[in-house]
Parts: structure tokens; C-alpha cells; sequence
């Protein structure tokens, strides 16, 4: 969701720095590929996410990729930006958890989780 402090630019404005027409804003809302804020007057504002994101919508039509498609890669963008930051969370909580429990003189829980790249996935 679009915060209303980065919405900045009108439907019109924001249809032509992305070289689209403001109809097709409207579709890609309805389809969820889209989530202009809403000023209290029911106005669309969009932010430079929204640009940003129009912007990979126009690539992935572009290579072919339906707006069913583009929709659930957006939705599958959104989950691993998720995990990330979950990953990035439990792997802080257990380095706090190990800290203490060495300086509680109890060893470590033997558990370091290793890096694993991008690479390293693709590749299993």
C-alpha cells in the first residue's frame, strides 16, 4: 500500500511518465497490479513505487507475460521480500540467543545457519 506522504502524482501525471494511457492505470488497479493511495475524495495519487512497478508491469507484458502472470510474479516478489526480512530477523535473533549463552558460559546452540545465495538455490 502507497503511503500518502510518497503519493505525489495525479492519474494523469503518473499515466504519462509512465507512457501509458490513465485507463490503463484504472485496469491494473482493478486487477490488483496496482495500489494507488486514496486521498479522503477517493483521488488516486501515486508514488515513484507505483511508477517503479508500472514500470516492471510494462516489462513483463512486454515479454509476454499475461496480467493473471504479472500479477501472481508481483504477489511471489512481495512473499520473498517477506522471508527476507523474516530470515534476516530469526538469524539476528539467533545470534543474540548464542551471544548470551556464551556469556552465560554455556557454549553456543552449534545451529550458525549457513549464507545461502541466490546462486546456491539455483543451483540445487
Amino acid at each position: 500500500m502507497t503511503d500518502s506522504r510518497d503519493a505525489v502524482y495525479i492519474i494523469s501525471v503518473a499515466a504519462e511518465l509512465g507512457g501509458v494511457h490513465p485507463q490503463t492505470l484504472r485496469i491494473y488497479e482493478r486487477r490488483g497490479l496496482l495500489h494507488p493511495y486514496r486521498t479522503p475524495g477517493g483521488t488516486r495519487r501515486y508514488s515513484d513505487g507505483d511508477l517503479e512497478q508500472l514500470g516492471l508491469i510494462q516489462e513483463l507484458t512486454a515479454d509476454g507475460v499475461n496480467l493473471e502472470g504479472v500479477r501472481q510474479i508481483l504477489e511471489l516478489r512481495d512473499e520473498v521480500e517477506r522471508l527476507r526480512h523474516q530470515v534476516s530477523r530469526l538469524r539476528r535473533l539467533l545470534g543474540e540467543a548464542e551471544e548470551r549463552l556464551g556469556a552465560a558460559g554455556l557454549g553456543t546452540l552449534g545451529r550458525n545457519l549457513p549464507d545461502v545465495t541466490r546462486r546456491d538455490v539455483l543451483e540445487r
